[in-house]
């Protein structure tokens, strides 16, 4: 339980580690999302970011902006549940490459990391386009101005992200570290 919510807390804190951008905020989350899975597994991994949700939508200020259930009306919302499915797709991948070939390398890490910030930014847009054609501006936004606004702005850091995570990833798993 200490490690699912050491992790919750880094995602807060990674949270607050921000270069503000229209609509969805470049931070670290991502980053600790992928170190999840890798330390983690799957299911703690998943845990830790469950957990960091449900955190933010109970009211502690954890989120880059709102807080409490209003918070789910953030056009970034939609990321945040795709930081469960990166930290579980992360550990899956590790866990069944383990499993497989041994320890993994950097680049079964690095791809392991991409396929979870890719899951991340899947949940992300689609939940982006309903905002923001829905709530947040009623005259509607294009799926491509969607997708320059919530992928295109910030996937160049996600893959740098992904490289630093894989980096680490292998670094913990010589030190022991990582399920």
């Amino acid at each position: 339980m200490a490690e699912i919510s050491l992790f919750a807390v880094l995602s807060a804190v990674g949270a607050r580690i921000m270069i503000p951008v229209p609509f969805v905020p470049f931070t670290l989350q991502t980053l600790v999302c992928m170190l999840a899975g890798f330390a983690l597994g799957a299911r703690k991994g998943a845990a830790s970011q469950l957990l960091y949700m449900l955190m933010g939508l109970v009211g502690i200020p954890v989120f880059t902006s709102a807080a409490g259930p209003a918070a789910v009306f953030m056009p970034s919302f939609g990321y945040i549940p795709g930081f469960v499915c990166c930290a579980w797709i992360c550990g899956a991948l590790a866990e069944r490459m383990r499993a497989r070939y041994g320890e993994p390398g950097f680049a079964r890490y690095f791809a392991a990391a991409l396929l979870g910030v890719t899951a991340t930014y899947a949940v992300g847009v689609a939940y982006l386009y309903v905002i923001l054609n829905f709530w947040v501006q009623q005259e509607g936004a294009t799926f491509f101005k969607v997708l320059s606004i919530g992928f295109l702005s910030t996937a160049g850091g996600d893959v740098v992200k992904a490289a630093v995570a894989a980096t680490a990833a292998v670094k913990l798993s010589r030190a022991g570290i990582g399920k």
